[in-house]
């Protein structure tokens, strides 16, 4: 199977199919995992790519109207696995064709080297792969309410006046990334409270799980970086800023301004920043799309949203 960018539609099942058939596909490298399930009981699903015993997370659809990355991370996760698996079965024939000299090998160098690494990357690192951990927030932005399956969730979103296709909300009408219990997070209402949602629930339960040596979570708009935390050391942030601007080497992304890590009225409580401070380890929010880029997102810019951030991962594993 081949993650196709070109259907223009794209529902949470054909997402769950999609991660489904390539955790058959490529059965030596890929893990099918299920973490938790939403409000309206759809699987949120988790892919392991890779053996080792080191951890990279990658999140995204946090969002429900962020509807490029989940299926660009699935692109992402079938890039590396069709590398390693070819790269296994060819190998010899690389390193063989590595100490000839001719031109025709020296034009498949850079390819034959990549895939060596990349082999050599998924055996040092598992890449836990969560491509969408809000389903019925994504499936409300694509068909609204209707797509909600709980009679008294949707007849609570039916009295809700949004334009669906703007909605950034779980099926509850709670905003996933301001859900996380850390410094910066506050009360919307008196009825909040921090990891409520079991979305949110979901994730923490993962950062617990597992020893993650970096976690990048995945968003749109403004083709950016977000890398400061100023609940954090200045020894961290300047950690942060160092893979940050090796990320902007890659992607073209511009950083954001440390002053502008929360704006101003912001509730708080993001996936990164619980991250950060109940890890110490790296955390950073990746925004892609240009900022300017209407909802609903135009489907075409997986390709080159996909072209921009597959190659993080890459160079993300030589910082850690």
């Amino acid at each position: 199977m081949t993650i196709d960018f070109s259907r223009e539609e794209y529902s949470y099942d054909d997402l769950i199919s999609d991660a489904y058939g390539l955790s058959i596909k490529y059965n030596k490298i890929i893990q099918y995992v299920t973490i938790g399930k939403s409000h309206d009981n759809r699987d949120i699903v988790m892919l392991r790519l890779g053996t080792g015993k080191k951890y990279i997370l990658f999140s995204g659809g946090v969002h429900g109207r962020e509807t490029i990355n989940p299926i660009v991370l699935l692109k992402i996760t079938e890039f590396y696995a069709k590398q390693y698996i070819e790269y296994e079965k060819n190998g010899y024939k690389h390193n063989y064709l590595l100490r000839e000299t001719n031109s025709n090998v020296q034009r498949l160098y850079e390819d034959m080297i990549f895939a060596k690494c990349v082999y050599e990357l998924l055996q040092t690192y598992t890449i836990l792969m969560i491509p969408l951990l809000n389903p019925d927030g994504y499936m409300i932005s694509l068909y609204g309410h209707k797509s909600v399956r709980n009679p008294a969730l949707q007849s609570k979103l039916k009295r809700i006046k949004y334009n669906y296709s703007e909605w950034k909300f779980n099926g509850r009408g709670i905003d996933i990334n301001r859900n996380f219990p850390c410094r910066s997070w506050k009360p919307k209402g008196i009825n909040d409270y921090a990891a409520s949602e079991n979305e949110s629930k979901a994730l923490i339960q993962v950062f617990h799980q597992y020893r993650i040596k970096c976690y990048l979570d995945f968003h749109s708009r403004g083709k950016c970086i977000y890398y400061y935390r100023n609940s954090m050391s200045e020894k961290y942030n300047e950690r942060q800023l160092y893979i940050a601007k090796r990320l902007k080497n890659i992607t073209k992304y511009e950083l954001v301004d440390p002053e502008n890590e929360i704006e101003y009225g912001d509730s708080g409580g993001n996936t990164v920043q619980y991250f950060s401070e109940h890890f110490n380890k790296p955390a950073l929010t990746i925004e892609t799309v240009d900022e300017n880029a209407p909802f609903p997102l135009d489907y075409r810019l997986r390709i080159s949203t996909y072209e921009e951030i597959k190659l993080i991962l890459f160079e993300l594993a030589g910082l850690l």
